[in-house]
């Protein structure tokens, strides 16, 4: 009786061990396609899978703007983007970024989620998550920031509500791996 239980266990054992290595094999291939690219621009250098790329910002402070390829319109603008930018910090740091969302919650599509503070690659930052209306869109977006040298740096993720948790995790390795000088 003791072999039987011992020999179903290994065949079941072995049954879960092939199911894993079939799900692995079909992940890698589902993404085998894509490549990690970089791009740097005004001593900024980001990372970013290759169904991202350079899109147009709507931001005077943009540094650069990538955004998922298939979310790029007519006018290179995409709906699923994340915008880099760098602004001269006024006063103290946490005041200027905090008196930034206490301006953007007069408008009454504004809505705060969260905010606090992280860290980011051992750097003390300042997150915000936030639901605005764009047009009859509403989006998602997340924001962090770090200063430097003087500088205000902001990563925005920004996205329709309904994508927003699925293109998080590229807003997550562009903030993983950046890169400023």
């Amino acid at each position: 009786m003791k072999n039987n239980v011992f020999k179903g266990s290994i065949v079941i054992l072995i049954f879960l061990l092939f199911l894993i290595s079939v799900t692995v094999v079909a992940s890698a291939d589902e993404n085998s396609d894509l490549n990690i690219l970089s791009l740097s621009q005004s001593g900024i250098t980001i990372q970013y899978p290759s169904d991202w790329g350079n899109s147009r910002a709507t931001s005077n402070y943009s540094v650069m703007a990538i955004s998922k390829i298939d979310s790029i319109d007519a006018l290179g603008i995409g709906q699923v983007n994340i915008n880099v930018e760098k602004k001269p910090v006024e006063g103290d740091f946490y005041t200027f970024v905090n008196d930034t969302y206490d301006d953007m919650q007069r408008d009454s599509s504004f809505q705060l989620i969260s905010s606090g503070a992280v860290s980011v690659g051992g750097k003390d930052a300042l997150e915000y998550v936030y639901t605005s209306a764009q047009g009859t869109a509403e989006k998602e977006h997340k924001a962090v920031w770090f200063e430097k040298g003087g500088q205000a740096y902001v990563i925005m993720y920004s996205a329709p509500i309904s994508e927003f948790e699925d293109n998080l995790y590229v807003f997550d390795f562009v903030l993983t791996n950046i890169q400023i000088t």
